[in-house]
């Protein structure tokens, strides 16, 4: 409304009030800003940050100040404190990646926009800028993943074996979605003494030994190969071809170069050390690589890729036996039949490692909780988990798409008599402050994980949104409907030419970030111009995935409380019983 000069004095006289509150001195920078008197909001910025370095936004205003003081390298350096701070806070790249170009840092500027590619590979002024400065450098986007090889196969460590146990079958380097890694060529490295086999009849075809690269490409329409060195074929197929290790107690398989959770901001390339079976299938003219080894096997590679090996031991057995409960069920109903596997590697499913996966802790907790299950009506539960429920979990019945179960029902992640908020402004205060609950866990997880903090300008929600539909200029964004929890369960968009609502939590989340948002637990503030108009929208959230079933830190905050495992699970998944299968 243009009262800054009101507003000015009122954020002073709110942080004199509460010194430890980190939003009034933000508001009174983000006035001295408006204000144009940058060197005054650059001090208050620069003491915030200094008070509370987890606080995301104090780093990106301090980052503006700078920029408008002339302080460009102090302004880079800000930037880059918000990503330590919240590695999600994709926003804050494209900034930076055009401050490295005005500062003739191509290699910073093309590192930025390449990543800003791999979360969001429609985002036009990223893909024009990274590849006339890929040009330049000589690089291509895919050079900007993290990189991990082997250059020495790890020790195998085997789950005790039994007859009884079934095997699982596991999509490698699949998509956001769980669908196959396709690409033109594979390398499989056996590390001891293997076989090709055929998968649909277990006919071995050929020897294989150890350390050798076999190269699986198209050889025409329809027919591929598999190759060893110097191109000697080794072996033919259609369908599928698999490598099996003759003594799998002792050896593995090595893909080579495989995309580990691609469309993600923690994407990377890494080689992939797998126990069992290997089968390499075609689609189309492509390939893609399956996994296949014993529940137990597959478990010991989740767990602590799941779960942070430092979690206490009572979190991680829950972690393990919700992890076997998933995989039993999915077994039963495999969610990706019709590309030849039962789950993907991916956060689709649940997060597969291999080998390099496994970790002492999550070896232990699965030995120790071997084949229970919590179990609903006679059959495995589908026990669904996320990082941080932002202290509410929800409802499955409440998110647009999903399903009604009588134990994914939401609750407040706290002992009695804690009470969870009711009205808008009590959300509001809940969201932007922390409160004690068992998911507010600082000593075993970032702060960003529990509360965060993410700015979009308008134009990049307006490009985003006109992806589902064309409403021109975005005029306003509004929460149509919230669960029991306060999360945000319909968002509706209003344009100059039109309107759509957006009712998924997925696509909530997609729509709302660069980098898809933590989770639907927000609020939103509009930054207006003097014309009204939205330039940016501040969200305040809380959480990190979907906030159905068992609240991971909220699990290791209760075992640090002293609740065993079975104590947690019965809070998270009430109505089930621990049971264990027969093998």
């Amino acid at each position: 409304l243009g009262r800054l000069g009101e507003a000015r004095e009122a954020f002073a006289a709110a942080a004199a009030l509460d010194p430890l509150d980190p939003s009034p001195p933000l508001g009174l920078a983000r006035v001295l800003l408006a204000e144009r008197r940058s060197a005054e909001a650059s001090a208050v910025l620069e003491a915030l940050s200094a008070a509370h370095p987890g606080f995301t936004p104090a780093w990106l205003y301090l980052a503006r100040a700078y920029k408008a003081n002339g302080e460009q390298r102090k302004a880079a350096e800000a930037y880059e404190k918000v990503f330590k701070e919240d590695w999600t806070f994709f926003e804050a790249r494209l900034p930076l990646a055009r401050l490295y170009e005005r500062l003739g840092d191509a290699a910073g500027a093309w590192n930025h926009y390449a990543r800003i590619l791999n979360v969001a590979p429609r985002h036009r002024e990223s893909a024009e800028r990274e590849k006339a400065l890929g040009a330049l450098l000589g690089r291509v986007r895919e050079d900007a993943l993290p990189r991990q090889t082997i250059d020495k196969p790890l020790p195998v460590e085997r789950a005790a074996p039994s007859a009884k146990m079934p095997q699982i079958a596991v999509g490698i380097g699949t998509g956001p979605s769980g669908g196959p890694g396709l690409r033109d060529a594979l390398v499989l490295s056996p590390t001891g003494p293997s076989h090709l086999v055929d998968p649909d009849t277990g006919r071995r075809l050929a020897w294989v030994p150890g350390g050798q690269d076999l190269l699986f490409t198209r050889l025409s329409k329809g027919l591929f190969q598999a190759a060893g060195p110097g191109g000697k074929i080794i072996g033919r197929f259609k369908r599928s071809l698999a490598l099996e290790p003759d003594d799998a107690s002792r050896h593995g398989i090595i893909l080579r170069d495989a995309r580990v959770e691609p469309g993600y901001a923690w994407s990377s390339v890494r080689d992939r050390q797998l126990k069992g079976r290997v089968e390499v299938r075609s689609k189309g003219e492509k390939l893609y690589a399956v996994n296949r080894l014993p529940l137990e096997d597959y478990l010991y590679g989740v767990v602590t890729r799941e779960m942070p090996r430092t979690f206490p031991v009572e979190a991680l057995k829950a972690q393990a036996i919700i992890t076997r409960g998933n995989a039993l069920v999915w077994k039963r109903h495999p969610r990706h039949a019709r590309d030849g596997y039962d789950v993907c590697d991916g956060q689709h499913c649940q997060v597969y490692g291999g080998v390099p996966g496994e970790t002492d802790e999550g070896r232990a907790v699965v030995d120790g909780t071997r084949g229970l299950a919590l179990h609903h009506s006679g059959r495995p539960a589908h026990t669904l988990y996320s990082a941080n429920c932002g202290g509410h979990t929800q409802d499955s019945g409440e998110l647009g798409g999903w399903f009604e179960s009588p134990y994914l029902r939401g609750s407040l992640d706290a002992d009695p008599p804690a009470a969870a908020p009711v009205t808008p402004w009590e959300l509001y205060r809940w969201l932007k402050g922390r409160p004690r609950v068992f998911c507010n866990v600082p000593e075993a997880a970032g702060s960003a994980h529990f509360r965060w903090t993410r700015v979009v300008p308008a134009a990049e929600l307006r490009d985003r949104v006109a992806r589902i539909k064309k409403i021109g200029e975005l005029k306003s964004l509004t929460v149509r409907r919230r669960s029991r929890s306060g999360n945000v369960n319909a968002i509706r968009f209003e344009g100059t030419s039109g309107s759509v609502t957006v009712d998924r939590e997925r696509s909530i989340r997609a729509v709302l970030g660069l980098s898809s948002l933590r989770s639907t637990l927000f609020v939103v503030e509009t930054e207006p111009d003097s014309a009204d108009r939205p330039t940016e929208f501040v969200f305040h959230g809380g959480g990190w995935g979907h906030g159905v079933g068992l609240c991971q830190h909220g699990a290791a905050g209760r075992a640090l409380a002293g609740q065993d495992h079975r104590r947690i699970l019965l809070h998270y998944y009430p109505g089930t019983a621990l049971e264990k299968p027969a093998y």
